[in-house]
């Protein structure tokens, strides 16, 4: 089956926050409603809560005030490193059960040459924490749409079962990437970089 990108990503989530981030800047400065009205699809308090975790982190930092429509004054914010990539909030751990499963996941795919959802999930399965399909299919699709796993050969129909392979470039390390932000970023642990997932490529099947 023939997969197509969307021709534009939604303007939302950490990766989309930052990019306009970086173009206030350039600008002369941004404030939280600033960067609010550039996101669709996300209320203010998410927005709100990137904002404040990159200026904890030392991403971004307070530069002044700027009055608002009713008299008030907002905190100016400016990005310190205009070339940096998008910081990413990640889990303190990667232990609870679903974490698990996507080690698991992952260790098994870099053992195996190629596989099928269903293979995976069978060579995943632990007594302590099995894995199935539904959530193979899920962790598959997720790094197909990041790039890091490609479909072997083509399917003459779409009841042909998928199989699939690691892509050499990606096998990047022994640790799970994760997938944070609601499913939009899929951050690789291994090289502490995120991938933006709003332009997925396809899906697992």
């Amino acid at each position: 089956m023939k997969r197509t990108a969307p021709t534009a990503a939604l303007p939302r989530g950490p990766l989309h926050y930052w990019k306009q981030m970086v173009a206030m800047t350039r600008r002369g400065g941004f404030t939280i409603t600033d960067v609010h009205k550039a996101s669709n699809g996300r209320s203010r308090q998410t927005v709100k809560a990137y904002v404040l975790f990159c200026a904890e982190h030392g991403h971004i930092e307070l530069v002044g005030g700027q009055p608002t429509i009713k008299n008030r004054s907002a905190n100016l914010y400016k990005v310190l490193d205009l070339r940096a990539p998008a910081p990413v909030e990640r889990r303190p751990d990667f232990a609870d059960d679903r974490g698990r499963r996507a080690q698991q996941l992952w260790t098994a795919i870099r053992a195996l040459r190629q596989f099928t959802v269903r293979e995976l999930a069978v060579a995943a399965s632990t007594d302590a924490v099995p894995v199935t399909v539904k959530r193979a299919r899920e962790y598959v699709g997720t790094l197909a749409s990041a790039g890091y796993l490609a479909e072997i050969g083509h399917r003459a129909h779409p009841g042909l079962i998928a199989r699939w392979r690691l892509m050499p470039a990606f096998n990047t390390g022994p640790k799970a990437p994760a997938t944070l932000a609601g499913g939009t970023i899929l951050y690789d642990r291994n090289l502490d970089q995120a991938v933006n997932l709003n332009r997925p490529e396809g899906r697992a099947a």
